[in-house]
């Protein structure tokens, strides 16, 4: 055995699956939506259990002498099933309308990434299995090559864009094939092993040419949705970065659309749009009605968080604000359409010297700008997208939270505006209620009396289904008042709510109607005695989202949750992605049993005939390890999303770090059993983990808003030192529960990988779960209970002379 060959090939092998997990997320959310990010990685801890206990249960079908070139050819149908598992994303779009369909597809979907992750987790147990005096070095390339996967996804996604990135990751796969097959020396015969390689070899270079191709040849498809805005447009621009799909499609004769993940959308207005001051660009009404703020606050900058093809701009200009900056999270809208290749169609707007655009996330940018503006603007930010931070019903987005918009009127000048433009539904404003319970807790925690805070709102509709919050840091005067009141007469656009009555002729000029229809629900909530009360009387919940609960689409009440399971015909699209969060959950956990506990059941139950109570106990601490390690990294994974801006960064930092510091602290379990004793050095390490995990639930939000002004390479430095820590000390704790289940015998090893395994796949969901119910902050804390409670069940070693 060529045991250095042996551990690059498993670095690779590592590396590949740990990429596609990220790469289908990518994928998913064209095809989907974000939250299936959690269905990905509850499919990978799968396949490692079911590999696991497969291994342990049937020896015999995996000699260890010809374990390299059976762990080569897994990671062939590993790079073979990736391109399957990118054919059926592609292929199975979800539809927000057609139940029996979409259960079909997510059967296919599971079916397809599940055999295929399946196939490296059978590649990766193997090489565990078969390393044993090795097991250190091994564990540690494995880990490593996991980190280096999470990272090398982010610039893999943007020179590849999302199918290219997997075929690349299969070219990846295949040559961790190539080097499994070479380790093998003599365990193996000689045509076996170089057959195997040859086949490797010849697959890796075919599949590296291949990705090279993708994104132009789009030879496995395009990643589409019928369902989303995008449709079956005709596309003239794609491109794809780690966190996002972008695309350019023909709107109407004067402009064009961009598209974020194939759904939200943004306008770019053509050159010939400026030579009347862009005056037909105000013939829709939410650009009208998100332009209203320029009404009273044009004399000041301007900040506008999220401005993509520059309408919100356009707007800010007509009105003659001095100075126009945006901030925008996304990159290609920047640089390569707006700045690139659709510069002169838009008449170089983003380089107008009144325009300053800058590439950053809306609340990091205002964290660190010194300047104070006349108005923050923030117009359908990630609608139905997963842009900067998720999308659909679970959406995180760190900028509609209460501390968010605390944050927002801390940067205006004196009589400075808010204005954040949503959907407004008259007859159910949920979204829209929301929206305005997270300006009202943002004026209350400013010092803003209750009996007061009606002076400092201001609403109005397109009379159609966009609505405006003006939220003014200072009460809004009279003199306000009256020239929104005109503007909206001007505009046509009904007001929902003013502090006083404007005097004058309100009279929409082609209307024949007043501008005045006041929403006596949502003025009844600003003008109530206690936001708190008037909420808890509602049937759903339009609490103010935090930075620890910040599910801005997500109304249901905690006892609710599992009632979608019995009225899916009859949902509201914000509560469709919860409902299939849920079904992944049924479908996890049954395939679980199916898969991993009844095996284990058949074949292993007599393993536990003798010293039962103790062998339990060996269980329980695995299925809490199982447990508590899924909680705290899925929690860490949602906390430091709104640190870090995207999804993909908190995976891809959160897993490399949690990986490499798990793999140290397995190094040093060793030594840390020799020191204290089994019991003492577990004791001693979940003690320091509690310590340490209770701190960062109760530290992190804080710290994070102070420091959410860094640099993103900055933040990301102190994420990754930040998830170290705890990580080092997780993975202190499951090789000494290897080392107990070891003196039990093989069967109680068996058992325990398995029911780990379990407990992660179904906890990646629950953890999800949790954390919109409750916080990410009680995932934290429910983890360290069952860790604390996992100490408490392992039992002393089973003593060598009565084994």
């Amino acid at each position: 055995m060529r045991w250095r060959l042996f551990s690059f090939a498993v670095a690779l092998a590592s590396f590949s699956t740990i990429g596609l997990e990220l790469e289908l997320t990518r994928i998913f959310s064209v095809t989907m939506y974000y939250h299936f990010a959690y269905m990905v990685i509850s499919i990978a801890m799968l396949g490692l259990s079911v590999s696991g206990v497969s291994i342990y249960l049937f020896p015999r079908l995996f000699p260890e002498r010809r374990a390299p070139v059976i762990a080569a050819v897994f990671m062939l149908l590993f790079a073979g099933t990736c391109l399957w598992a990118l054919k059926a994303a592609l292929e199975s779009p979800i539809s927000l309308h057609n139940w029996q369909a979409n259960l079909g597809k997510l059967t296919s979907l599971y079916a397809t990434a599940g055999l295929t992750l399946l196939s490296s987790g059978f590649a990766i147990s193997l090489a565990i299995a078969t390393a044993r005096e090795r097991i250190g070095q091994v564990y540690a390339f494995d880990l490593v090559g996991a980190a280096l996967g999470c990272v090398f996804v982010i610039p893999a996604l943007s020179t590849f864009g999302g199918p290219g990135a997997i075929v690349l990751n299969a070219a990846v796969a295949a040559c961790s094939a190539l080097l499994f097959a070479l380790s093998a020396g003599d365990t193996a015969p000689r045509s076996a092993r170089f057959g195997v390689a040859a086949v490797a070899g010849s697959l890796a270079v075919v599949l590296l040419f291949a990705a090279t191709g993708e994104e132009k040849q789009k030879r496995f498809g395009a990643a589409r949705n019928p369902d989303k805005f995008l449709g079956g447009r005709s596309v003239e621009f794609e491109k794809w970065n780690s966190f996002s799909q972008i695309t350019v499609a023909q709107g109407m004769a004067d402009y064009k659309w961009i598209f974020i993940d194939a759904d939200a959308a943004t306008r770019i207005w053509s050159a010939g749009a400026a030579k009347n001051n862009w005056a037909q660009t105000r013939r829709f009404g939410e650009i009208r009605t998100a332009a209203l703020v320029y009404a009273v606050r044009h004399d000041r900058p301007a900040l506008i968080i999220g401005p993509g093809g520059g309408t919100d701009v356009i707007s800010a200009l007509m009105n003659g604000v001095p100075k126009v900056v945006g901030v925008e999270v996304n990159p290609i809208i920047v640089n390569d359409i707006m700045k690139g290749k659709y510069g002169e169609y838009s008449g170089h707007l983003y380089r107008d010297p009144r325009v300053h655009v800058v590439v950053d996330e809306g609340r990091s940018f205002i964290r660190r700008s010194g300047e104070a503006y006349g108005s923050i603007q923030a117009t359908l930010v990630d609608t139905w997208a997963s842009s900067s931070s998720g999308a659909f019903t679970l959406s995180e987005n760190n900028i509609y939270t209460a501390e968010a918009f605390e944050e927002f009127l801390g940067h205006l000048a004196p009589g400075g505006i808010v204005c954040v433009t949503r959907w407004y539904d008259a007859g159910r404003p949920k979204e829209f209620l929301r929206l305005l319970a997270l300006g009202r807790e943002a004026l209350e925690r400013r010092g803003v009396a209750p009996a007061d805070v009606y002076k400092h709102f201001f609403l109005a509709t397109d009379r159609e289904r966009r609505g405006t919050l003006l939220l003014n840091r200072d009460p809004f005067t009279a003199a306000d008042v009256q020239a929104l009141a005109d503007r909206a007469a001007t505009d046509r656009l009904q007001i929902l709510y003013a502090p006083s009555k404007p005097a004058g002729s309100l009279a929409a000029p082609d209307a024949g109607r007043n501008t005045v229809e006041e929403d006596a629900f949502l003025a009844g909530f600003i003008r109530a005695p206690s936001a708190s009360d008037f909420l808890a009387k509602l049937n759903y919940d339009a609490t103010a989202t935090t930075d620890d609960k910040p599910f801005f689409f997500y109304n249901l009440f905690k006892a609710e949750f599992f009632s979608l399971l019995g009225r899916f015909r009859s949902l509201e699209i914000n509560n469709l992605g919860v409902a299939i969060l849920l079904l992944l959950l049924v479908i996890s956990s049954a395939l679980t049993m199916l898969f991993v506990v009844l095996p284990l059941l058949v074949f292993e139950r007599k393993s536990l005939a003798s010293d039962r109570r103790a062998k339990l106990r060996v269980v329980g601490y695995f299925l809490a390890l199982g447990g508590g390690f899924i909680l705290v990294e899925m929690g860490f994974m949602q906390t430091f999303v709104l640190f870090l801006g995207h999804p993909i960064y908190a995976l891809a930092v959160i897993l490399a770090s949690l990986l490499g510091a798990s793999g140290t602290g397995s190094a040093i379990s060793a030594w840390g059993t020799r020191r204290f004793g089994l019991a003492g050095y577990v004791r001693r390490a979940v003690a320091l983990l509690a310590v340490v995990l209770v701190l960062y639930a109760l530290l992190l939000t804080p710290l994070f808003h102070l420091l959410l002004g860094l640099p993103l390479p900055v933040r990301i430095a102190i994420a990754a030192l930040l998830v170290a820590v705890p990580g080092l000390l997780m993975g202190a704790l499951l090789p000494s529960g290897v080392r107990v289940a070891n003196s039990f015998g093989p069967g109680t090893v068996s058992w325990g990988w398995g029911l780990n395994g379990a407990a992660s796949v179904v906890g990646s969901i629950a953890a999800m779960a949790l954390s919109m119910n409750f916080g990410f902050r009680m995932a934290l804390l429910v983890g360290i209970a069952v860790y604390v409670a996992g100490t408490a069940l392992l039992p002393a070693e089973k003593p060598a002379t009565s084994s």
